[in-house]
């Protein structure tokens, strides 16, 4: 039967297993947050540039100029940030749900005679 310790200590480790989970679920949040506001930008990019080129077919000046190669970067560029950040996604939920996990295993690893 194990002891008051026993139990006290194993309280606190699962403490601090739901505190590290938390910490990685905030760290994911952040980065949620970040792409949700580059695919807004994004969006808000592609609007752009629709009524641009609306306007200019509708004006017969549909031509590759400066204005139009500036939107195709800023989209190019907003687009890399949303895969930036799914990256960052990534790495946080499995790292930081993984790192828990092989920690117990090294701690149950230690006990095992």
């Amino acid at each position: 039967m194990p002891t008051t310790k026993q139990i006290a200590d194993g309280f606190r480790e699962r403490l601090a297993d739901v505190a590290e989970r938390g910490k990685v679920i905030g760290q994911a949040l952040g980065v949620r947050a970040d792409m949700v506001a580059t695919r807004r930008r994004l969006r808000n990019a592609y609007a752009e540039l629709g009524e641009e080129m609306y306007r200019r077919l509708q004006e017969g000046e549909y031509a590759g100029d400066h204005q139009l190669l500036t939107l195709k970067e800023r989209i190019d560029g907003l687009k890399a940030e949303a895969r930036m950040h799914e990256g960052q996604l990534k790495d946080i939920m499995q790292g930081g749900f993984n790192a828990p996990e092989r920690a117990e295993q090294t701690q149950d690893e230690k006990t095992t005679p």
